[in-house]
């Protein structure tokens, strides 16, 4: 080989060894400044109270969540979320596409982007974030989640984003949009947060103070919530070798003529996990503005439809309990079960799931219904749910 050879073949080595670590550079930045994960889901449902009303709902769900690390102390957080619904319920049901598409936020972050009769796609944004977190200070702005509730059941702290539990599919529960200010003390934090509204006076802004004594985990809040002032707190510890979890909010109404009503919601838990990998927890919750008797508007939180926590559940006096644990490492099962009092309702929700490998899990559900609806204790209503989820 020439001399000039020889050099053009090192300078193509150099060059080829220079890109390949330009790429690797590249690589190793992306994977230092950028994160996103998400699933695939199937989900089909039928529902009926015998064989003659059989109903059929399916829907294909895709959840992103992008986060990118702008530097040591700033995170941008987006999560979306895309599904398609289709099937009889779809057909059935007038302007299917409306119903799907509620906005919970101030900022209007969901497309409707296909409503025909049978098959509605809708997509929204229900994270959307920018996070500053450095020494003892956090700091977020954007629609997020805020959970001050304990429980695992009932949340009458979760002043921004109370769920109801009957929604089992949406694990993320919904986001507001907020301004979150957090600051840590050793044993202590305090935090400020603000999801405004049209009007200042019907915003929600809360102070919550947290502090560690005794081991157990305490909390007490004060916050400006829509229609009513609010006060509460909570505390998390162990009897022994169970869990012992309590939180209460007592509402005052601003005014006597907002049509809002005192009330005071309060939850109280026990848990426990035996040896075997059994877990139980029993729950109660109290709701002075409950209703005393069944009626139509007291079988709303069938639906799924996010509650408030000032009204958790339809009756006064609201009892939970749940058993799950593990057949084997990939075969798993759990019941819950809730009984409301006055309104004499029992819903029982069963569930197995089996996760096939790292990314493939498949689960079934089931919801049940039983009350008097005056001829006599019967089934109410029920629904199964086989879900097949891809994650990545």
């Amino acid at each position: 080989m020439s001399a000039r050879a020889s050099h053009l073949a090192l300078c193509l080595f150099m060059s080829t060894m220079l890109a390949q670590g330009q790429m690797d550079s590249s690589t190793t930045w992306i994977s230092e400044h950028f994160s996103v994960q998400g699933y695939v889901k199937y989900l089909t449902t039928a529902s009926f109270s015998n064989a003659d009303d059989l109903l059929t709902h399916q829907f294909f769900h895709n959840r992103i969540n992008f986060k990118y690390y702008a530097t040591p102390s700033i995170t941008l957080v987006v999560e979306n979320r895309n599904r398609v619904f289709f099937g009889e319920t779809v057909k059935l049901t007038p302007d299917y596409g409306a119903l799907v598409d509620q906005s919970t936020g101030t900022v209007d972050l969901s497309w409707l982007w296909m409503a025909e009769k049978s098959i509605v796609g809708h997509s929204t944004l229900d994270r959307a974030y920018v996070q500053y977190s450095k020494g003892d200070w956090d700091v977020s702005v954007g629609r997020q989640r805020i959970n001050w509730g304990i429980n695992v059941a009932w949340n009458p702290n979760d002043l921004f984003n109370a769920y109801n539990l009957v929604d089992f599919d949406y694990q993320e529960r919904p986001g507001s949009d907020a301004v979150r200010v957090r600051h840590y003390m050793g044993r202590h934090a305090i935090e400020v947060a603000a999801a405004p509204d049209t009007a200042l006076n019907t915003s929600v802004i809360g102070l919550l103070y947290k502090v560690n004594v005794l081991n157990y985990d305490l909390q007490f809040l004060a916050a400006n919530y829509r229609l009513d002032y609010a006060v509460g707190g909570g505390w998390a510890g162990n009897l022994k070798n169970a869990g012992f979890k309590g939180e209460a909010t007592y509402f005052i109404p601003k005014t006597t003529s907002n049509g809002s009503k005192e009330a005071f919601a309060g939850s109280l838990s026990v848990d426990y996990l035996f040896r075997k990998g059994l877990y139980i927890n029993v729950s109660g919750l109290y709701n002075s503005i409950g209703e005393r008797s069944l009626t139509a508007q007291s079988l709303a939180f069938q639906s799924g439809a996010p509650l408030s926590a000032k009204n958790l559940m339809p009756s006064r006096f609201t009892s939970f309990i749940q058993l799950s644990g593990a057949f084997t490492p990939a075969f798993s099962g759990a019941l819950s079960a809730i009984y409301l009092h006055e309104m004499d309702i029992s819903f029982l929700m069963p569930s197995v799931a089996y996760n096939i490998n790292n990314s493939w899990d498949i689960d079934l559900t089931g919801q049940l219904y039983f009350g008097d609806a005056g001829n006599g204790y019967r089934n109410l209503g029920n629904a199964l749910f086989l879900r097949v989820r891809l994650s990545y």
